[in-house]
Parts: C-alpha cells; structure tokens; sequence
C-alpha cells in the first residue's frame, strides 16, 4: 500500500514538472495531506514528542532484533568476530 501511496506522489510531481508549474516544498505538503486524507486516513499534526535521539536508539534497538532473527550462522560468526575484535582494541587501547 505504501508503495502505490509514493508511486501515485511521485506520479503527481512529475506532471507537475512536465506542465512546468512552480511547486515549493509547501505545495507538496499540501498535495500530500490532500491525498492521505481523500482515503479517510487521519494525518499526524505537529512535530511529535520523540527527539531525534530517542528515535534513533529504538530505531538501533528494533533493527538489532530484527538482525538477530534473519541472520545466517555464517553472519552470526562474522558479527561475533568483530565484537571480540572492538573487544581486543579496547583493550590494547587501554594498556
């Protein structure tokens, strides 16, 4: 669904530029609202409440489980190797 969502966007931007109509960033914000709620889908308002910070760490945090669950063992063994080695620098490092 969100593929056919950003092909039919990128459909609209694109006629725009043939038809050489000045389009802002304003313009697309507007233009996209307009599409997302013509399906009856509530829009998000305002900037929200999660820093950029707090995002990135669920962000790590989802993607290391996500990791965990499709990796090969020959990915396992790899990523197991480089923490014993982040592990021995460290620890030269502090010699």
């Amino acid at each position: 669904m969100l593929n056919n969502l950003v092909s039919g966007y990128f459909d609209l931007a694109e006629i725009s530029a043939i038809e050489h109509r000045p389009m802002y960033m304003s313009d697309y914000v507007e233009q996209l609202d307009s599409i997302l709620s013509s399906g009856g889908r509530n829009l998000l308002e305002g900037g929200g409440t999660v820093s950029h910070e707090q995002a990135m760490k669920k962000a790590t945090e989802e993607y290391r489980k996500y990791q965990a669950a499709t990796l090969t063992p020959v990915e396992k063994a790899y990523l197991e190797s480089m923490k014993q080695a982040e592990k021995e620098a460290k620890r030269k490092a502090k010699e």
